[in-house]
């Protein structure tokens, strides 16, 4: 055989070779449903993420340049129906406070739900843009309930024996605002308080804490809080006066039946003329 019929029995084959399929769309994952009172969470949270500042006091960051974010491994997808408001939940209610972290998760257990994890928690902050704030990149005193003045509290009446000595305490260092009663305290997903307010068990995500008990969003007299920065230092029988939670479930997805192919339509039979 020579080159030309090399040639043309090679152009054949390419011409009625079967062409190759082309690569699946990405599957969407379906619908999530998600409870009353609940906000749906979704999107990738990253363990760490830097920030230029342009505002420090004290010790803290109180503003950051907007558009400069380095994002940074591990990447986590997430996917959660969060509370919208602190426990118990309800707007206009304020939220309990000295609750242990063992009594937080049974809490949650009560409604068919669970504790938010510190992941989750972060990514319902920060929504899709990563702000620092839930409301953006500079300390607003008056968008949440974070600039409290600092009460100084007994140890020993927040400890006490007696349930009575200890709740006469608290309601005396108690400055939290009802749920929902500052708009602008709301994450892009629809999350309220998550700064401020009280400060919030969740679930730990990061190896390098001690306890798999963590607190999230300062509370009414930590003005340099925001989104990131987690309280690791106490363990799941710590109680104190601005100490509450929220609670978090795993979506539903909606399944959606197929449409049946509709039937092919009956033909009548013509009956042929004499």
């Amino acid at each position: 055989m020579g080159p030309a019929s090399v040639q043309l029995t090679t152009l054949l084959a390419l011409l009625f070779a079967a062409p190759e399929p082309a690569p699946a769309a990405p599957v969407a994952p379906p619908p999530a449903v998600c409870p009353a009172g609940t906000r749906l969470v979704e999107g990738t949270h990253y363990e760490h993420v830097q920030r230029l500042c342009t505002t420090w006091r004290r010790g803290h960051c109180y503003s950051f340049l907007p558009g400069m974010l380095a994002l940074e491994p591990v990447a986590t997808p997430v996917r959660v129906c969060m509370d919208e408001h602190e426990w118990p939940n309800r707007e206009g209610k304020r939220p309990e406070v000295m609750m242990r972290f063992v009594e937080a998760e049974k809490k949650c257990a009560s409604v068919g739900k669970r504790l938010c994890s510190e992941f989750e928690w972060e990514l319902a902050c920060e929504g899709p843009e990563t702000l620092p704030w839930p409301y953006g990149h500079t300390f607003d005193a008056d968008a949440c309930n974070a600039s409290k003045e600092f009460i100084p509290y007994s140890e020993a009446k927040l400890n006490h024996e007696e349930k009575r000595v200890r709740e006469v305490e608290t309601w005396r260092l108690y400055q939290g605002e009802t749920s929902g009663s500052r708009p602008r305290c709301a994450s892009s997903f629809g999350v309220k308080d998550l700064v401020g307010n009280v400060e919030e068990w969740v679930l730990t995500s990061r190896k390098a804490w001690r306890y798999r008990s963590s607190l999230k969003g300062g509370f009414w007299a930590k003005p340099w809080a925001h989104c990131r920065g987690t309280n690791d230092s106490h363990g799941p029988m710590f109680r104190y006066y601005e100490i509450g939670f929220r609670c978090c479930k795993d979506p539903e997805e909606t399944v959606t039946e197929p449409v049946p192919a509709p039937a092919p339509a009956a033909t009548q039979e013509m009956t042929p003329s004499p």
